[in-house]
């Protein structure tokens, strides 16, 4: 059961980080195209992209990082623990 549920959390750790990843890419190229685009239309685009979009993907963000928190401390290690051997 411990195990099924350090998957569990892993994968949404994985996928929650991947798709806020793209989505930072996303409102980077939204920003660089409204900054291209220019005047009015390239404003309206930068502003949905921080108003309306953005929120979503610092949401997914934050979910990733407390599944990743939960998994750390259900699977009683980390990447920086270190362990005595003798």
């Amino acid at each position: 059961m411990k195990k099924k549920l350090e998957t569990f959390i892993e994968n949404i750790f994985s996928l929650s980080l991947i798709i806020a990843i793209l989505g930072g890419g996303v409102i980077f190229l939204m920003f660089v195209i409204g900054l291209i685009i220019g005047g009015t239309k390239g404003e309206i685009l930068a502003v949905n992209a921080a108003i309306k979009i953005m929120p979503y993907f610092i949401r997914l963000a934050s979910i990733a990082v407390l599944s990743g928190l939960i998994w750390t401390y259900i699977n009683g290690k980390h990447s920086l623990s270190m362990e005595d051997k003798s």
